[in-house]
């Protein structure tokens, strides 16, 4: 088994940084030490000295839809690979591929391709690129007047039969991580949700009008976080707070924000911030095709959408204006985040850990701690990836 010791760095902890280093032992954390120079006594096969770069838990982006002109619902393994590759560059490890609503065979097809990469990726080493830890379905289960860029003709009510979700759900338990957002509103919601949850997936709340007895009842049946909030969300109202209000206050409800500064205000975002606190507030992309790829006009899920300096918009149509998505990496969110005062620990913490909690697979990722898969990204000041592992094989290295 390789052992590989990196040190002299700015170790990111859940709670705090400091300065030390890792031992990997294959593709497993296998011990975190304290100070700056390499332990004396400590055998390993390969010596790594970071120079004081921050040593962090790789990013987990639980709502990325597609980067570098990678489209996740219509990519093949090639293009994969490319969006992969493109995602390890910018802190990220691991990602749920997100898609938008389609019609029984654009999802078939989809979440064919998906799953083929995810066993491929499972059997090459070394690795490379961020791997797909699963799939996110934003609806279709949504509300019509939230739609947001969403497709309404796709849109869906749950009848009551479990066959029709089947899939949404996977062959069998645990073959492919799972997300749902969906509206507890729609027909059927409550059910809905209720039979996601029995079968292993994680359901989001999101593009939702649902008033407050709704969402305690969602919350009853197994929800337990709500997507790119406040986004598609009813507004904030004094006399109807819905769930805005609602998820500022819920304890046992997480959400996550497109922390792209188009999305929401930063004073928006430092309110979310101080009102959830780092361990229930995670940071995702939304990213659609275009992002890395500058200004311009493209094509994105049979829409024209523009991109100008940072900020997405549809071109056409009755939601000509509208914001679609993001072009946002998740090491700019980052370096957002840090920027209106958020410890560089907490921001991280928002970036890994509770992403990956909110998805399932904190066991195994979203933090440096020992028995967790070394997925891990070394960074320079000014957040720039200087170094990427993935399951403990140096993916990266820009140094």
């Amino acid at each position: 088994m390789s052992r590989t010791v990196f040190y002299n760095a700015e170790i990111v902890l859940e709670h705090e940084t400091r300065r030390g280093g890792v031992l990997i032992e294959g593709d497993e954390i296998a011990q975190v030490f304290n100070g700056p120079d390499f332990p004396a006594g400590l055998a390993a096969g390969r010596k790594v000295d970071l120079g004081g770069a921050y040593l962090a838990p790789g990013m987990i982006d639980i709502h990325i839809h597609g980067s570098a002109g990678v489209d996740c619902q219509e990519a093949d393994h090639g293009r994969l690979a490319r969006l992969s590759e493109f995602l390890l560059a910018e802190g990220v490890t691991g990602y749920f591929a997100t898609f938008v609503p389609t019609d029984q065979a654009g999802y078939f097809a989809a979440i064919s391709s998906i799953e083929s990469l995810i066993e491929v990726q499972e059997e090459k080493h070394p690795p490379a690129g961020a791997r797909v830890l699963g799939i996110h379905f934003e609806g279709p289960f949504a509300n019509e007047n939230r739609c947001g860029a969403l497709n309404r003709k796709h849109f869906r009510s749950y009848e009551g039969d479990p066959r029709s979700v089947d899939i949404f759900c996977g062959k069998a338990p645990g073959s492919c991580a799972r997300l749902m957002t969906l509206a507890p509103e729609v027909r059927g919601g409550i059910d809905l949700t209720r039979e996601l949850v029995g079968r292993g997936v994680r359901v989001f709340i999101g593009h939702s009008q649902a008033d407050l007895e709704t969402l305690d009842l969602a919350v009853e049946a197994g929800a337990r976080h709500i997507t790119h909030f406040p986004n598609a969300l009813d507004p904030l109202h004094h006399r109807k707070p819905g769930a805005f209000g609602w998820g500022l206050l819920r304890k046992d409800v997480s959400l996550d924000c497109i922390a792209d500064f188009h999305h929401v205000h930063p004073l928006m975002l430092r309110l979310i911030y101080e009102s959830k606190g780092a361990d229930r507030v995670a940071l995702i992309s939304d990213a659609i095709k275009p992002t890395g790829m500058g200004d311009g006009i493209y094509s994105v899920w049979g829409e024209k959408i523009a991109v100008r300096d940072g900020r997405t918009s549809m071109v056409e149509g009755a939601a000509q204006g509208a914001i679609a998505g993001s072009v946002i990496t998740m090491r700019q969110a980052l370096k957002n985040i840090v920027s209106l005062g958020v410890p560089v620990h907490e921001a991280f913490r928002m970036g890994s850990l509770v992403a990956a909690r909110a998805a399932g697979v904190d066991k195994e990722r979203g933090s440096i701690v020992r028995g967790k898969k070394a997925d891990l990204i070394a960074y320079g000041e000014e957040f720039d990836v200087r170094l990427a592992l993935r399951d403990g094989h140096i993916a990266l290295d820009a140094r």
